[in-house]
């Protein structure tokens, strides 16, 4: 499914990406290639045209922690290009061949100097984006994981701007797992708790919610997180 996350591009006005676009290339990597390490320098960032890029992350145990899987459509590191020192904090690999197109940080840069509203718009845009890491690690901390779990539920049915009462998850089980700080096996506990209950139906990646108010109630949360926000 292609994504539908805001990112920076959309910010341009049609002769800037113009411009951006004229200065961008073209670059195809197999299955197993590696697109960048942590630490190395951002020089660029990567809209995938089509196939799967995984970003993530080695902990001191050896293990390899998945923070985002990007599909066609997903920009890969449009923060790290504005970061002093400017390195990626992540690694990426290629999970299927995948093209992509490449932008780089000078290009990027020349814009941001060329116009200050354009400047003002980014900064306005990443200030946004630090928010929602912000919600995202109060998200991670201060709530149990049956809440964390209804929680994305309703993140997710927000920035869709979904009907109804279905929603569709943008990435992997093992994916979800890692953004709520629970175990696959824990994942899995939970919503076949959850679909025991009627409280979801799930179909593939489509999750149905016959009653948000029941949904909520079941683990201590207020039915609103479901209602559109200015922001979504």
């Amino acid at each position: 499914m292609p994504s539908n996350t805001p990112n920076i591009l959309q910010l341009l006005n049609q002769a800037q990406k113009s411009t951006l676009d004229a200065q961008s290339y073209q670059l195809t990597l197999d299955a197993g290639e590696c697109l960048f390490e942590k630490g190395d320098s951002a020089e660029a960032i990567y809209m995938v045209n089509t196939g799967k890029v995984t970003l993530y992350r080695l902990m001191p145990n050896g293990e390899e922690k998945v923070f985002k899987v990007f599909l066609s459509g997903g920009l890969i590191a449009e923060m790290a290009i504005f970061m002093t020192p400017r390195c990626y904090p992540m690694s990426a690999h290629v999970d299927q061949k995948t093209r992509l197109t490449c932008y780089s940080h000078e290009s990027i840069n020349e814009l941001l100097i060329s116009d200050s509203d354009l400047a003002m718009n980014v900064l306005g845009f990443m200030g946004n984006r630090i928010g929602q890491l912000m919600n995202s690690l109060d998200m991670l901390t201060q709530v149990n994981a049956s809440q964390r779990l209804v929680m994305y539920f309703a993140d997710i049915y927000r920035k869709q701007q979904q009907q109804g009462n279905k929603l569709i998850l943008p990435n992997t089980k093992k994916v979800l797992a890692t953004q709520l700080g629970i175990t696959p096996e824990t994942l899995s506990r939970l919503l076949n708790k959850l679909k025991f209950s009627g409280l979801i139906n799930e179909s593939g990646s489509s999750i149905t919610v016959p009653s948000f108010s029941l949904l909520c109630d079941e683990v201590n949360l207020v039915p609103s997180i479901f209602k559109p926000t200015i922001n979504s």
